[in-house]
């Protein structure tokens, strides 16, 4: 059986985002369901997530949504599943604990804080799934940079930062998640390595 099922893609929902980051989601979306993996995502039809979706349904992938109770007017109609929820903790660890892996795709603090929430498990030694970080354009280079400068003063390990895998674009994200389905190791606590220094 495959180490990999499902995705959860982390995304912006802003109205505002440019054509050419919606291309982007949209071809992620498609690539996940051709390669037969459920899409898990926030549940909205609008912004990149909207797009993520629609690609995904459009090649005839299966997708899921966990969405705040509040915001279901801008839920996606389409989806196999939406679950709403209360409030972004219960959200939060509901689009992660469906994940086999996870995909960042450029957003806003919302998507900021599900990365680094996933990020920091990882270095825990939670789990060892798959994280892709999309950067791009140079979307995430100033958080990188910021990474960076937090390895050099000793608050990340090297370890925590070579766990990150960086990619500029969709094919690439996809090209590294049928590697990391073949790994016998993928998604299992601990197999990356010794769990990282709990420092933050």
């Amino acid at each position: 059986m495959p180490a990999i099922s499902s995705v959860t893609v982390y995304a912006g929902s802003s109205r505002r985002a440019p054509p050419e980051l919606l291309d982007l989601a949209r071809a992620l979306g498609r690539g996940i369901a051709e390669q037969g993996w459920t899409l898990v995502y926030g549940g909205a039809q609008v912004g990149l997530m909207g797009a993520l979706a629609d690609g995904a349904l459009a090649a005839g992938g299966r997708v899921e949504g966990v969405l705040l109770d509040t915001f279901a007017r801008v839920a996606h109609a389409g989806l196999h599943t939406l679950e709403t929820v209360g409030d972004m903790r219960t959200r939060k660890a509901s689009l992660a604990h469906r994940g086999d892996a996870y995909v960042v795709l450029p957003g806003g603090l919302g998507t900021l804080e599900e990365f680094a929430e996933i990020l920091v498990e990882r270095q825990l030694g939670l789990h060892a799934r798959p994280l892709v970080l999309v950067d791009y354009c140079g979307f995430w280079q100033p958080l990188l940079a910021q990474f960076d400068a937090q390895l050099r003063s000793g608050f990340v390990t090297e370890h925590d930062r070579a766990s990150l895998e960086v990619v500029t674009d969709a094919r690439a994200a996809l090209e590294h998640l049928r590697r990391a389905a073949t790994s016998p190791d993928a998604g299992e606590a601990g197999s990356s390595g010794a769990p990282g220094d709990p420092r933050g």
